[in-house]
């Protein structure tokens, strides 16, 4: 992905893009989106106020990032609802595989770094799959974690609870 300034989307207009609010917005920023080549780049900094971090680990643990990976595709389809002049819809994730990372815990006051590109949409049924890495501001060049998620997007996230 080749960082482009106009592409950066901060907190602040990312709560337009995102059903997920208070605790549950994790990204702090997105730093580059394609909406042609269906690819996004998010970064969420390890504060305190994070819903995942733990004082045991002094910071969040590592399995929290793949809830960053699906939330950093969630705000590219809000940038792909924006654009089509409707709301954000819900959706959830339907499956991880492929899921690997270093174990290590993510440090307060760090960085992670996702980058997401879609391999896989039905219009139909709304389901998307992508392929996510991260990397963590505290082990440079070092990829900390990687996985295939597959996730649903749907207009009314009520009507499937009540099937």
């Amino acid at each position: 992905m080749n960082l482009n300034a106009t592409n950066v989307i901060e907190k602040q207009e990312l709560l337009e893009l995102l059903p997920h609010k208070g605790k549950m917005h994790l990204l702090s920023r997105l730093t580059d989106y394609d909406l042609e080549k269906k690819t996004v780049a998010a970064e969420t900094d390890i504060a305190e106020d994070f819903i995942f971090y733990e004082e045991d680990f002094g910071g969040a643990p590592d399995w929290s990032v793949f809830e960053i990976m699906a939330q950093s595709i969630s705000a590219l389809t809000g940038i792909i609802c924006r654009r089509n002049n409707v709301p954000p819809m819900a959706g959830c994730i339907l499956s991880i595989s492929d899921f690997s990372m270093d174990g290590k815990a993510f440090p307060l006051g760090s960085k992670i770094s996702v980058t997401s590109e879609e391999e896989f949409f039905d219009a139909e049924s709304g389901i998307y799959r992508y392929k996510s890495v991260a990397f963590c501001s505290d082990r440079p060049g070092t990829q900390c974690a990687k996985a295939t998620l597959t996730v649903m997007q749907m207009d009314n996230i009520e009507d499937l609870l009540k099937k």
